[in-house]
């Protein structure tokens, strides 16, 4: 997909790895991106999994000319993540994630709940392809949030979720330049 991207006029690419939050593939970042960065000569843009200013670093030494981060932005308060989100990012529930297609017909990676453990338990019915199954989830979401119920949310979450740090978006940034460095010294 780099290389058709980048023959397609790409200027840059951005590869997210299975450890992301949300709509992912399946192959690891790392991997990705040290692939790509081998095949196509515009610029890698590592994402998914990635939480601090060490693992952008390591994104770096594969051949990433960037990184981007989702989940560890999350907790700042800029984001407009839900009350229900940002708790359950920073309850120990954060350490169980999975990929799964439960929410939308098409893989993607959040915090285990109970609507995941019903549509992954074996004999659940077969999940609808997308969109049907986006509809349907955010339909089930909507009358159970309605209920004060948010177990049937989609808290799209990385596997770093735990490291997420709850910090004003400006301050992550410089903490993160300043990790990258120290990294780097």
């Amino acid at each position: 997909h780099a290389i058709k991207a980048e023959a397609l006029g790409a200027d840059a690419i951005i590869v997210q790895g299975s450890e992301g939050g949300g709509h992912t593939g399946v192959v690891p970042t790392s991997l990705l991106v040290s692939q790509c960065a081998d095949a196509v000569s515009v610029p890698i843009i590592a994402a998914g999994g990635i939480m601090d200013g060490q693992g952008v670093a390591r994104m770096l030494e594969l051949g990433a000319s960037a990184a981007q981060l989702g989940t560890a932005f999350v907790l700042c308060p800029e984001s407009s993540a839900a009350p229900a989100y940002r708790a359950n990012l920073k309850s120990e529930q954060a350490g169980d994630t999975c990929l799964t297609a439960s929410f939308s017909g098409r893989p993607a990676r959040g915090i285990v709940n109970d609507f995941i453990r019903f549509c992954e338990t074996p004999g659940s019915p077969e999940v609808p392809d997308y969109p049907l199954a986006y509809d349907a989830a955010k339909q089930l979401h909507a009358a159970a949030s309605a209920q004060g119920n948010h177990a049937f949310a989609a808290h799209w979450a990385g596997q770093g979720a735990t490291l997420a740090r709850e910090l004003p978006a400006a301050e992550l940034v410089a903490l993160l330049a300043d990790e990258l460095r120290k990294y780097n010294e």
